[in-house]
């Protein structure tokens, strides 16, 4: 059985790719998953998978973690 990460900052990074980590995906029943561009699967935090969100949670979130990336990018 596979396990994902714990959270996205256990995944290598692909410094050199200019898009967003993070980006919204819209579900049929109307709620919204954190996708993670580099696994093609919902992002992970704190144990748990970003789906079944509203737009504002999944919005907030998108920003929230893109910022982290490019803040860890200047480090």
């Amino acid at each position: 059985m596979s396990h994902a990460p714990r959270n996205w900052l256990d995944i290598d990074l692909d410094w050199n790719d200019p898009g967003p980590r993070f980006v919204l995906s819209g579900e049929d029943d109307g709620s919204f998953t954190v996708i993670d561009r580099l696994t093609n699967t919902p992002a992970v935090w704190n144990d748990q998978m970003l789906f079944s969100l509203t737009f504002e949670q999944a919005d907030d979130l998108v920003e929230s973690l893109n910022q982290l990336v490019i803040d860890m990018r200047r480090i």
